[in-house]
Order: C-alpha cells, then sequence, then structure tokens
C-alpha cells in the first residue's frame, strides 16, 4: 500500500480527530482498523506499515505528528498500535503529545486528556513502571540465557561451532535486542563464527 493517509468524506467526521492504523499484512485486520476508526469520526486516517524492527521509520505516525495541532486527539485502536513497546509507547505519549498539548485515546478504552494535570501524571507514571518492569525482564532473561549458554558450551576451550541449543539460545538474546558482539562473547565464540552458525542454521 502506497497511501500514507485517507480522508473521511463523512460531513460528521471531526478533524480534531486523527486515526492512526497499523498496516498488517492481514488486509482484513487493516480493513477493521480503517472501518473504526472512520466510525469514531477520525477525519483523517495515517497508515503505517507494520515492523518489529526497533528504530524504523514510520511515515505514518511522523505524518499525523505534523498534521496534528493543539488540541487534537490521536486515535487508534489499541495501544499496540501506537508503539512496538512500552518505551517507544511512552516517549510518544510524553514527548509527541502530552508536551505539545494533545491528546491520545484508544477504541478500546485508554484516553489521555492532557488538560488534566493529574491524569495524565498518572498515566506516565504507570507507561514509565511498566517500561521499568519491561526492562528489568530483559535483562534477568538475558542473564539467565547467557547463563544456560555457558552450561551448555564446552569446557577448557573456546568451542569451534555452537549446538543447536546455543544457536536457539542466540536468537532469543538477539530477539530481546543484545547485540551479536555481547551474545557472541557470552556464548565464547567469535562474532564470526556466531553470524555464520545463524546463517547456516536457516538454510
Amino acid at each position: 500500500m502506497n497511501e500514507i493517509v485517507i480522508d473521511n468524506d463523512d460531513p460528521h467526521a471531526r478533524e480534531d480527530l486523527i486515526g492512526l492504523a497499523r498496516v498488517s499484512t492481514d488486509a482484513q485486520e487493516l480493513a477493521r482498523q480503517i472501518d473504526a476508526l472512520t466510525a469514531a469520526g477520525c477525519a483523517k486516517i495515517f497508515l503505517d506499515k507494520a515492523s518489529g524492527k526497533k528504530g524504523t521509520h514510520r511515515p505514518g505516525l511522523a505524518a499525523a505528528l505534523a498534521h496534528m495541532r493543539r488540541g487534537d486527539t490521536l486515535v487508534v485502536l489499541d495501544l499496540t498500535r501506537l508503539g512496538r513497546d512500552t518505551r517507544e509507547l511512552l516517549a510518544i505519549v510524553e514527548d509527541d503529545l502530552h508536551a505539545r498539548g494533545r491528546h491520545f485515546r484508544t477504541l478500546d478504552g485508554i484516553v489521555l486528556d492532557t488538560s488534566d494535570d493529574m491524569v495524565g501524571e498518572l498515566i506516565f507514571t504507570v507507561f514509565a513502571a511498566i517500561a521499568k518492569f519491561q526492562r528489568q525482564q530483559i535483562v534477568k532473561g538475558t542473564r539467565e540465557g547467557l547463563n544456560a549458554a555457558r552450561a551448555r558450551g564446552r569446557v577448557g576451550g573456546r568451542p569451534r561451532s555452537l549446538t543447536p541449543e546455543q544457536i536457539d539460545d542466540a536468537r532469543i538474546l538477539l530477539a530481546a535486542g543484545k547485540t551479536q558482539t555481547s551474545v557472541a562473547k557470552g556464548l565464547g565464540v567469535s562474532r564470526w563464527t556466531l553470524r555464520r552458525a545463524l546463517e547456516n542454521s536457516s538454510r
């Protein structure tokens, strides 16, 4: 899909309601989001291509934020459509919306009214707590994964190759955000050895 924004031609649509839909490979899921945002009265609905990669540019979100004025409300189907993890979600809500006097709500019931400082502060506190918990869980899982990987390795020298179990551990750690360098170090192999093992296992 090449288009980034869809205009709602309904005369009752509100200009201060801006929709955002995360584009899925499932056409029915995308249509469901657009239909729900249209029914909610969003005058414009911006679209983003789905991606799990951190740091991926999101032209739909960028265009929606650039279009929004102070007092406008960003509307999404649910929180997963706005942020790919709690840290990204917190940054968007706090820096791009709350700090600029914009509102936010989801169609599954979450409402952020930035005109009410007490409500806004409460929501930010909850988001921050969730983000901190998630970071702690990643660190804990990474430490346990590295310990398990070391336990499966050879004793008395650097292994020349990785076992299928070690490769599985490496994929889990990489998916959790660890770098290839740190994972390779934990497994006692070079980054080149790790990369080769990952490539060979996927063939």
